[in-house]
């Protein structure tokens, strides 16, 4: 009876052994698992934090581009109404027409003339802006340019015209002055150089 009773107590004690053991097991694994857990969380937490901070910055990047790209056509618009509000002086427009209309008549030496006094007028007068300056400048130097070439091209001929004169061929001095007025009709010193050669020489 005493034998029995030993391994009766024997029996309870092995199995609150077995018991603490599996317990203790089961702490340890579900203390296991929620680090894995937490870690996986927080790993999670950091990315969507870098997401989120990358996503900011995107945003704040492409307002950042927003704002530089209106200011732009801003400034543009501003620079054209500066532009645009400025008169030309009524003394530099009065000169601009007169060459303009020596040009238009076929009067090239004088449009050289009146167009050449121009620049230093512009240039020399302290309330045009440098930008309008240069555009009254160019307007009237295409026509300027043209005037040059003409009388010079013309003066050449009469130039030709006179040496041949002087070497008395005098056919080709009568070809050299006319092709002086094809270019410019209104070259009076060759009308008048035509005219005393025909004239001298019985010329047609």
């Amino acid at each position: 009876m005493e034998n029995i009773n030993r391994l009766h107590k024997f029996s309870f004690i092995l199995i609150l052994f077995l018991i603490t053991i599996i317990i203790v097991f089961s702490l340890i694994l579900s203390a296991g698992c929620s680090n894995k857990s937490g870690v996986k969380a927080n790993g999670t937490s950091v990315s969507d934090a870098q997401s989120g901070s990358s996503t900011d910055s995107l945003q704040n990047s492409s307002v950042s581009e927003g704002s530089s790209t209106t200011t732009q056509p801003s400034s543009t618009t501003t620079k054209l109404e500066t532009t645009t509000s400025e008169q030309i002086p009524s003394d530099i427009q009065q000169m601009i027409s007169e060459a303009d209309k020596y040009y238009n008549n076929g009067e090239y030496a004088e449009a050289v003339s009146a167009y050449r006094k121009i620049k230093p007028a512009v240039e020399g007068n302290g309330s045009i802006s440098a930008s309008l300056k240069g555009q009254i400048i160019n307007s009237y130097s295409q026509n300027f340019e043209d005037s040059k070439t003409i009388t010079e091209t013309a003066r050449m001929h009469y130039g030709n015209a006179m040496q041949l004169e002087y070497e008395k061929r005098i056919d080709e001095a009568v070809k050299e002055l006319e092709e002086a007025l094809k270019i410019y009709p209104n070259y009076q010193d060759a009308i008048d150089k035509l005219d005393s050669i025909k004239s001298l020489y019985k010329l047609k």
